[in-house]
């Protein structure tokens, strides 16, 4: 009896680890990751805590992609929203798996020209590499 016992609280321990090994993989891990990555992405854009007015963050589906959505309102540029897109299926991007796209806020306009993003306080980093040089 003593053996089906021990069987069974084996056989309990090890279902409850693999249930808790899904549900991390699934819902908390992204969340981490997708935060680390956009953290990256803002520090090389040169962009302070400070400069932060607000930040929503949900799930979202741009293309044909599953990630996580942070829309960013900043104090000083306060006329745009920067929407910081991460995806594990991203992978050539300048900083691996974040997109930024910024839309103005009056008229729901995406900025996709070089011009118009210029007018930005902070702009893409493959834009802003080269307003640098």
């Amino acid at each position: 009896m003593r053996k089906y016992r021990i069987i069974l609280v084996v056989l309990i321990i090890g279902i409850v680890g693999i249930a808790g090994s899904v549900v991390y993989n699934n819902y908390f891990k992204p969340w981490k990751e997708a935060e680390i990555y956009i953290n990256k992405y803002m520090v090389k854009q040169g962009i302070l805590e400070d400069d932060i007015k607000s930040i929503t963050k949900e799930k979202a589906k741009k293309a044909s992609y599953n990630g996580i959505l942070y829309r960013v309102n900043y104090k000083d540029d306060s006329q745009y929203e920067y929407q910081y897109f991460y995806s594990d299926d991203y992978y050539a991007l300048y900083v691996n798996k974040v997109m930024l796209q910024i839309y103005n806020v009056e008229n729901n306009k995406l900025l996709k020209s070089n011009e118009e993003l210029k007018s930005v306080k902070y702009p893409p980093i493959y834009l802003k590499k080269e307003l640098n040089k």
